[in-house]
């Protein structure tokens, strides 16, 4: 939000300066209407009186040079472009720096599209809805449709998961449940995330089976004996999320850079507590209609700090 703030500080300093220059004539009222009398303007001109203690000493409205808004802006589309635009070598630097996060930031979001799509490809050969719905259907034996292959699995999704705080009569009961056509992402995220959804898997087995037990007990579904598919899906989910989370960090870097080249402009133009003028003369100011902006940035305790900018009328 506060780079957004600053772009829109920038972007009014553009118009304000755009306004002062074609509105300059209206301050000079009074010449004109002399003009209209002897024939000829005055020798002071708004260039002059913008000096002037009665302007607050700044040059206001001038028609010559250059906004220091335009390398800010620069930077902002491009780290490093408005430091080469002021004659500084190391803005070729930053460029490619950026420009080598971008090709990072590509590169693992293509290897965790590819590991997200080998993962869905996954499960939907080792993942069954059917099989599912034969876990909490307790008279899955007597309906029509019945899947034989499945019938073993008759209510097994019952005996953990249907109590009296969350009665259930089939999977569509199931708090989490949302279908692929409802939302892709989260269907394939649940199937490997929640216990309730590990009866189908096409390896799972009962718990009470390998442990040797009558109990029921939820948390031995996460044994992984449960459903060795199933922690294979994970693995191979968990590689595709740390992919894009490799891409998230260089596309933050990328933005970082942004905001560092933004401020270093601001610095060399003189703007940010530099002295400004890379040329030697007297820097041009940043300005809203005349009014020269002032940024400052304050210490908050030993760890935090505040940015912003003043303009005064």
């Amino acid at each position: 939000m506060r780079s957004l703030a600053l772009v829109m500080l920038i972007l009014i300093a553009l118009v304000g300066t755009t306004v002062a220059q074609d509105s300059s004539w209206l301050l000079r009222q009074a010449d004109l209407q002399v003009a209209s009398v002897t024939g000829s303007l005055p020798a002071t001109t708004f260039a002059d009186d913008a000096g002037d203690p009665e302007f607050g000493g700044r040059s206001v409205g001038r028609t010559s040079g250059r906004s220091p808004a335009i390398p800010m802006l620069m930077s902002l589309a491009l780290p490093g472009a408005g430091e080469a635009y002021l004659g500084y070598k190391r803005g070729y630097l930053q460029m490619a720096l950026d420009a080598g996060s971008w090709v990072a930031a590509s590169h693992y979001n293509g290897k965790g599209e590819d590991k997200k799509a080998e993962y869905y490809d996954f499960a939907d050969k080792h993942w069954s809805l059917a099989k599912l719905d034969a876990a909490y259907d307790a008279n899955y034996e007597s309906r029509p449709d019945i899947d034989y292959d499945y019938l073993y699995m008759d209510g097994d999704g019952l005996d953990y998961f249907n109590t009296v705080e969350t009665p259930l009569d089939s999977y569509l009961d199931l708090p989490l449940w949302v279908s692929a056509e409802a939302d892709r992402r989260e269907y394939y995220e649940n199937l490997g995330k929640w216990d309730q959804f590990v009866f189908g898997w096409d390896d799972y087995e009962d718990p009470r089976n390998f442990m040797d037990t009558d109990v029921v007990n939820i948390r031995n579904l996460q044994d992984t004996r449960t459903s060795a598919n199933r922690e294979t899906y994970r693995d191979m989910r968990q590689a595709s999320n740390d992919y894009f989370s490799k891409r998230d960090r260089f596309i933050y870097m990328s933005v970082a850079f942004r905001l560092f080249s933004v401020l270093q402009v601001a610095y060399l133009e003189g703007l940010l507590f530099g002295d400004g003028s890379s040329d030697g003369g007297e820097p041009e100011r940043l300005a809203v209609a005349g009014h020269e902006i002032n940024f400052f940035v304050e210490p908050v305790g030993y760890s935090k700090g505040v940015m912003g900018a003043k303009v005064s009328f």
